[in-house]
């Protein structure tokens, strides 16, 4: 954009009076990045991680050798490089460049351990086959110029004396690595121009990323530019291409306020128009927080606030990370749904970087990478590999270990605790002790799922084919594990996985078998949006919210019409109230279902309870009618009060559907309730209680004092409205505005908006407000792909609500823009200066 043009113009122009200073800070990084690939001077091999690492990269030289020395007839094969089809070309390129190239690269440099010399350390023979891979590819069309699209589709006139190698560009980490690695052997036979040309080439193309020289970069740009771009600039001695690096990370690490990577206001990581935090976004920020800790103190180094930035992206993580696991929506198309595991070495850069958040982040990385996790099954993945890009070498593992040592001594953090409202997810977490509650919403600014049906050359890639109900309003309680709670432990097994009967959700039912049929648009249906923009939650004094959605079923027959309702949900302590109402628009064939649970049983004998009777055994279906309340208890111990004239289904029994690639059958032992509304429910409404852990006695107790617990004043088209009358809280989802609601503290509302209060003992009000709409405009901060981010990122809109309060009260130190006054009805008007989806706090009092 011309923003960005203007910005680089003026860049290059300072670029050029860079001082001697960069030239000294040169060596500070080249000696840092050596380090960080090999084996630094600091003990690299006195833990077993190391020594790991070591016999890691001299074991896969053997067959890096064999790759390199490419047999038979394929050696004979000069033409230049084509891979718009799937075949040899393409099977070549990616073993020289992500295996033969950083392999011997590595091991010719590694020393290796006194234990375990590294015999291929110097070696001619590896010398000898890293030139032949660079020559290799130089002949055959690597080199510039080169065609280097995201879509073949994207070159329409492909130049016949041109290589043409599709979607690569995220795959080239070990061709830059070993060009700084092997810098004095390629110079020495005058190899090292071309290389660097080469690597200039690749960042010149920006089809798949948008433009890698831009001042703005999306997450996939970052990580390219820090795993090409980087190495090639400390290769060539580029001081100007590192201070103009700096730049782009300070500008892209900006918090937007748009749907655009990489950070949020909130601190939820983005790609591809959404949250993003297990896969490309946590990627892109474990990237930025290599690159922080690299540059540190340096003349390159990034800025205070970009490294705020980084951290608070990174502490957002393990908001939402219970304690790898997060909600399976956060993962997108991906099948997993944790990525704190494979990036903690970024929590390990800044415990040890200085910055006003260090001490935080010595104790989060304390907590996160403690025993059980280093010596467990999971203690392997911080030192491995995404994208092919290069592993960090016994040096960084080394220094990650001293690091997590000393983060030790000072101590671990607690496990948060609290509830928070992510309004860019939309995602709502509830935390208490060492349990999380995450709820996943959609909206019109905010895709409900995602799923990769082909890859870009339309071969098949089946990613997620079932996952239309990952973000409607689906509720994932993680409360069960050793040694540490996980998704898995909490019920939520793979095998038999019903994609229809998601905790939380209101949908149709249908069979797999029936989806598939259904789905006869295939890799088109991906990212669907609702018309909706009243979605999210409002957090009151860090413990309690409320969340709320319009919702719209999100379903493979892609209905004109579709199945409607509102959901709202109400988190008080450990005690969860769930409402759905006016659910509308069934299709009058498949029955409507709010599903309670779904949770995988650790054997046939497992006990779980309904209406204070142990179940055990399989193929036990079980109707309760609604003449009295149902009380009910999943296979992880969490218990379930569903209030009396609600038709409740309990099932124990093996479920048989499909994997997410949708290509093998899948079974397992589950037990899953839900209230029934029939294949045409008119208006129809749920509401049940999910009490964490409370067992059987827990649930018992409660079911015997609901009534003096919660009361629900309103449930219907207008608002939802749920008090707490133990705790003094009253949680307000108000959909219509400028609308009596009948409630002895608010009167009303001018906009759509969530609230929360709890009163205290002196007779005051704490209250929390949120507009959760954003009021974006389509095609400006939402809405449009190939949008490119301006020379500085979008300000909220501002969405200021009015409140209407019975009584006369006073603001206590109201925030920047907060008025009141009393009316002619002797009503209190406030207007609360909300904006972006933040929760606004304040306190009133009676006034004198």
């Amino acid at each position: 954009m011309k923003h960005i043009a203007c910005c680089l113009v003026a860049a290059l122009m300072l670029l050029g009076k860079l001082s001697a200073a960069n030239m000294e800070d040169l060596d500070v990084l080249r000696g840092r990045y050596l380090e960080w690939v090999l084996e630094g001077t600091v003990s690299p091999y006195e833990t077993p991680y190391g020594e790991l690492r070591l016999s890691s990269a001299t074991r896969a030289v053997k067959n890096a050798l064999l790759q390199a020395d490419i047999p038979g007839p394929a050696a004979k094969e000069t033409s230049l490089y084509n891979t718009v089809k799937k075949g040899p070309d393409e099977a070549e390129l990616r073993s020289l460049i992500t295996e033969v190239l950083p392999t011997l690269s590595i091991a010719y440099h590694l020393k290796g351990s006194e234990r375990r010399p590294n015999p291929y350390y110097h070696d001619e023979k590896v010398k000898a086959a890293l030139f032949k891979t660079f020559d290799r590819l130089h002949e055959r069309g690597f080199r510039k110029p080169m065609q280097l699209p995201w879509k073949a589709a994207q070159i329409k006139n492909p130049a016949a004396d041109q290589a043409m190698i599709v979607d690569f560009n995220l795959r080239m980490s070990g061709y830059a690595i070993a060009a700084f690695l092997m810098r004095d052997e390629l110079r020495a036979t005058g190899r090292l121009e071309r290389t660097l040309a080469t690597c200039w080439e690749i960042e010149s193309h920006g089809e798949k990323t948008g433009d890698l020289r831009a001042g703005y970069l999306e997450a996939d740009g970052l990580r390219v530019v820090l795993n090409l771009s980087l190495p090639a600039a400390l290769a060539e001695g580029n001081v100007n291409r590192l201070a103009w690096l700096k730049h782009q990370l300070d500008r892209s690490m900006l918090a937007e306020s748009n749907a655009l990577d990489t950070l949020k206001p909130d601190g939820l990581c983005f790609h591809h128009r959404g949250v993003y935090p297990s896969g490309y976004g946590a990627n892109a920020l474990a990237q930025t927080a290599f690159a922080a800790w690299l540059m540190r103190d340096t003349g390159f180094a990034l800025t205070e606030g970009t490294v705020a930035n980084i951290a608070h992206g990174l502490e957002t993580l393990r908001i939402v990370s219970q304690k790898y696991d997060m909600h399976q929506a956060l993962g997108g198309r991906f099948s997993h749904f944790s990525s704190i595991p494979e990036i903690m070495l970024s929590y390990g850069y800044l415990a040890d970087m200085r910055h006003p958040r260090q001490a935080t982040f010595q104790a989060i990385l304390a907590r996160l990478a403690d025993t059980e996790f280093m010596n467990g099954p999971l203690g392997r993945r911080p030192f491995g590999s995404s994208r092919n890009e290069v592993p960090p070498g016994p040096g960084a593992i080394s220094h990650f270990i001293r690091t997590l040592e000393s983060a030790r001594k000072t101590g671990a953090e607690k496990d948060p605790q609290g509830h928070w409202s992510f309004n860019y997810g939309p995602l709502e977490i509830h935390r208490r002790d060492n349990w999380m509650v995450s709820i996943k919403g959609h909206s019109r600014y905010w895709w409900a799922f995602e799923r990769s049906l082909t890859d870009d050359r339309n071969y098949p890639r089946q990613e997620n084919v079932f996952g239309f109900h990952d973000g409607s309003a689906s509720i994932l309680i993680y409360s069960s594990g050793q040694p540490f709670v996980n998704a898995a432990d909490s019920g939520y097994a793979r095998q038999g996985w019903d994609w229809c009967r998601v905790p939380g959700t209101t949908t149709r039912y249908l069979a797999v078998s029936e989806m598939l049929e259904m789905d006869t648009v295939g890799r088109s249906f991906n990212r669907p949006y609702s018309d909706a923009g009243f979605v999210g939650g409002v957090t009151l004094e860090g413990r309690h919210g409320v969340f709320a959605m319009d919702y719209s079923e999100v379903a493979p027959d892609r209905r004109v019409k579709p199945l409607r309702a509102i959901k709202s949900s109400f988190f008080f302590d450990e005690q969860i109230v769930m409402l759905t109402s006016n659910i509308r628009d069934g299709d009058g064939v498949h029955a409507v279902g709010t599903h309670l649970f779904q949770t995988a049983l650790p054997s046939a004998e497992h006990s779980t309870y309904v209406q204070g009777r142990p179940i055990a055994g399989l193929h036990r279906g079980e109707t309760l009618s609604g003449a009295e309340a149902a009380v009910l208890i999943d296979a992880a111990d969490n218990g379930y009060y569903v209030p009396a004239g609600q038709k409740v289904v309990v099932t124990r029994m093996e479920q048989v559907s499909m994997d997410e690639s949708a290509s093998k059958e899948t079974k397992g032992l589950f037990t899953t309730a839900w209230i029934d509304h029939g294949a045409d429910p008119k208006n129809d409404s749920a509401e049940y209680v999910i009490l964490v852990r409370s067992g059987e006695k827990g649930l018992e107790a409660f079911a015997s004092r609901a009534a003096q617990e919660y009361r629900v004043s309103r449930k219907d088209e207008v608002a939802h409205v749920v008090s707490h009358l133990r705790l003094g809280l009253t949680g307000y989802a108000v959909m219509k505005p400028f609308t009596p609601l009948d409630d002895p503290f608010l009167d009303r509302a001018d906009a759509p908006c969530l609230l929360m209060t709890r009163k205290d003992p002196q007779g005051g009000v704490n209250i929390s407000v949120c507009h959760p709409d954003l009021a974006w405009t389509k095609g400006l901060q939402y809405g449009k792909w190939n949008q490119q981010g301006d020379a500085e990122p979008m300000s909220p809109v501002a969405t200021p609500v009015t409140l209407t309060l019975k009584g006369k009260w006073q603001v206590e130190a109201p925030e920047g823009g907060l008025r009141s006054q009393v009316d002619a009805m002797g009503h209190t008007v406030v207007t609360v200066p909300c904006a972006d989806a933040r929760s606004v706090e304040f306190h009133l009092r009676p006034a004198e």
